[in-house]
């Protein structure tokens, strides 16, 4: 009886040993894909972090290249005390280039070409009045800004978006050309051309945003104040390179 008995627990004791380690072999397995999908999360959240992190920040040593395109407001002070033959309206466009470099995560030097062209078409006679031989009085002209200037940027924040001000110094070369005419068709046309030239340096104060949208591009607003020395004759009814820029800005980092 008892050898029996003993049969007995060896026919359970071997399925119960088979269930025990198909259970340890199902609990290696799980707890092995367990790890795997940690694994898995914790690679995920790091390539997030690296791709914010090439969005945000480091700059530092890498060069930027802009190009923007705004409004030019001369200040009231800037205006002439002489009479002009013909006077240029207080405002204008203006497109810039700009070079950048970053030394740091927090501070750019950059170096800056602008061009600023305004014309003033001529008002065209009425065609019968030139047959008739009715005097005519013509006058049109342009002026052209060329300012350049170098400086500094001081970025408020590491983040993709990042307030900043700066400081700059530069120079204006400014050149304006009137042109008349008066007469008429039988007694001939008279013309008179005037150009005027001068350049001036400049002092420049700046603040602004930039928006990173991408590993490599940047969007961003600028103001500027410039207040520059006289000219040494009136430039288009100006006396000075003074007054209000605000620009939107495109950016290519790299």
């Amino acid at each position: 009886m008892k050898k029996k008995s003993n049969n007995n627990s060896n026919r359970l004791l071997k399925p119960l040993t088979i269930i025990g380690i198909i259970l340890l072999l199902n609990n290696a397995l799980f707890a092995q894909n367990y790890e795997w999908e940690i694994d898995k999360h914790k690679r995920r959240e790091q390539e997030k972090k690296r791709e914010l992190d090439s969005l945000m920040v480091h700059l530092k040593n890498n060069w930027q290249i802009s190009f923007s395109y705004g409004q030019w407001y001369f200040n009231n002070s800037a205006k002439s005390r002489v009479a002009s033959v013909l006077d240029f309206p207080n405002n204008m466009g203006i497109w810039n280039l700009s070079v950048a470099r970053y030394f740091s995560e927090s501070i750019a030097v950059n170096a800056n070409f602008g061009v600023q062209i305004k014309k003033i078409e001529p008002i065209q006679p009425n065609f019968f009045s030139i047959i008739n031989g009715d005097d005519i009085e013509i006058e049109g002209g342009g002026l052209i800004l060329l300012p350049f200037s170098v400086g500094i940027d001081y970025f408020l924040m590491k983040k993709r978006f990042r307030p900043y001000i700066g400081v700059g110094v530069g120079f204006v070369s400014a050149n304006s050309k009137l042109a008349e005419a008066s007469g008429n068709m039988y007694d001939g046309i008279n013309k008179d051309e005037l150009e005027s030239g001068s350049n001036a340096p400049f002092l420049e104060i700046s603040t602004g945003f930039v928006y990173r949208t991408g590993k490599n591009v940047q969007l961003g607003l600028n103001c500027d104040y410039v207040h520059s020395k006289d000219f040494s004759e009136s430039i288009g009814g100006y006396r000075s390179y003074t007054g209000l820029k605000i620009s939107g800005v495109f950016s290519v980092v790299f």
